[in-house]
């Protein structure tokens, strides 16, 4: 049994003993994929349409605050990719960067999306470069936070993830048994020392005792397989933002992006951590409106 399909395993154990719950937001569904069931949470309606998928620990309840806010000029559409939250991993999943490109573009689809602006974050926004290699006809403009280059990511896993995390099977058993110590640790070090914590920790570790996953083991092992991928060549406009309190990525380089993205606009959020995004929702959104010119 490989690594990825102990995730599987556990989880759908899991499902048969916890089920999932009931009381998600009216928005909220779970929609069949070609690879699996994803959680979704879509505003909907006919304007311009942004996608966005969480960092991990985040899930969609992390995203509501700039889902509201993205609302008044968007279509919104938020989706846990799997090995998050409550979208399970199945057994064909690999967490390769073409098969995450081929679930979103499958749920783009599915939700009957012609074309979008993609919001990604950190190592999603490598799924995010290789959608827009995939359908460059269908994609908006990019917008990335925290996502430097192929290298600079391999020294920020290398600095960041627990070596055991990143042994095949080994890591997935120490993962299994240690996701909510994991899910809150992780914000003690990715957001600035004097922001409060407790609301990002609280819906990460509520989402894993109802049933939830944080499969971060199988994520890193996913990426690390997938470092020397080429990814250049894409012409598609491209914003990426990064918050310079990030102790995660204090010696990454985000310029190094232009590696892949020749022609990207990087923008520094200051006092923001990993997810400025998040924690500058205002200041993001407006930077989208502009980009776009809303």
């Amino acid at each position: 049994m490989s690594g990825f399909a102990i995730d599987t395993a556990r989880l759908h154990i899991r499902k048969l003993w916890k089920g999932f719950p009931n009381s998600w937001d009216a928005n909220i569904a779970m929609i069949d994929t070609d690879y699996g069931k994803i959680r979704v949470k879509d505003t909907k309606g006919n304007k311009p349409v942004i996608i966005s998928v969480p960092d991990g620990p985040n899930v969609i309840e992390h995203h509501d605050e700039l889902m509201t806010k993205l609302a008044e000029n968007y279509r919104v559409i938020c989706f846990e990719l799997p090995g998050l939250g409550f979208s399970y991993p199945s057994l064909a999943y690999d967490y390769s960067f073409d098969m995450a490109a081929k679930i979103i573009i499958n749920v783009m689809d599915i939700l009957q999306v012609k074309r979008a602006s993609l919001s990604f974050s950190c190592t999603n926004g490598f799924y995010g470069i290789t959608v827009a290699k995939m359908i460059p006809e269908r994609i908006e403009h990019l917008f990335l936070a925290q996502t430097p280059s192929m290298h600079q990511m391999k020294n920020w896993t290398e600095q960041n993830i627990p070596k055991p995390l990143r042994v095949p099977g080994f890591g997935q058993i120490t993962n299994s048994f240690s996701e909510k110590k994991l899910a809150v640790k992780w914000y003690n070090y990715a957001l600035p020392k004097n922001v409060d914590r407790s609301e990002y920790q609280q819906k990460a570790v509520d989402t894993i005792k109802k049933g939830g996953c944080f499969c971060l083991s199988s994520l890193v092992q996913g990426l690390t397989k997938e470092l020397n991928t080429p990814l250049r060549g894409i012409e598609i406009p491209t914003t990426l933002v990064w918050g310079n309190k990030d102790y995660t990525h204090r010696h990454t380089d985000f310029n190094s992006i232009k590696e892949h993205i020749s022609n990207c606009k990087l923008v520094e959020f200051d006092d923001c951590g990993h997810f400025p995004e998040l924690e500058n929702s205002t200041k993001y959104v407006g930077l989208i409106n502009k980009t776009l010119e809303k």
